[in-house]
């Protein structure tokens, strides 16, 4: 039983220290994870083989940009998870409070909000069954709107029920084209 309880232990920590599980091997292109709380998981993949670039100055710079936000903004507002560098590529995970804190960060204009409290127009592909349906079409309560206008992949700890033409879904992962502003609807 003890040993057991040694291994939870160390599994646990191991998740922790891993950024909530998360492997940054797999990760090759920008990706967004918009989790149930509405935190986001953020990690920025860079090719840095092009240039004379020091990590170290490169956590530096990361480091004090997020000391500077969080002092401004808050405690935890941006929190830098890891920062891995391998064969000249840079994957920077940082975790969100939320998408004021993203764009805030960023210098985005993304919107993470109640369906109430936006416009959607045109189409969109149902995850039920690929159908289109009308945006006026879609009243269900409790409905949340991703728009970014970025090329990235979005993973959802939400439930996606529609998405627009300017998505693609594979196993769960929506690649956004960056060719217009792409809308996923969560719930």
């Amino acid at each position: 039983m003890r040993h057991k309880c040694l291994l939870a232990g160390l599994l646990v920590g191991l998740m922790a220290m891993t950024g909530c599980g998360y492997n940054l091997d797999s990760i090759s292109e920008n990706t967004m994870t918009i989790k149930k709380d509405g935190t986001i998981v953020d990690v920025s993949v860079e090719d840095y083989s092009d240039g004379n670039y020091s990590m170290t100055d490169l956590e530096t710079f990361i480091t004090d940009e997020i000391t500077a936000y969080n002092d401004k903004n808050g405690e935890n507002c941006v929190v830098m998870n890891r920062l891995d560098t391998d064969n000249n590529v840079g994957k920077l995970q940082l975790t969100y409070s939320g998408m004021k804190d993203y764009n805030g960060f960023n210098h985005t204009d993304y919107e993470f909000v109640e369906l109430s409290d936006t416009t959607i127009s045109g189409s969109f592909i149902s995850t039920a069954d690929g159908s289109s349906v009308a945006a006026a079409d879609i009243h269900e309560a409790d409905l949340q709107v991703l728009k970014v206008c970025d090329a990235m992949n979005i993973i959802s700890k939400k439930k996606v029920l529609y998405y627009n033409s300017f998505v693609t879904e594979q196993d769960g992962t929506y690649t956004i084209s960056g060719e217009g502003d792409a809308v996923l609807i969560l719930k």
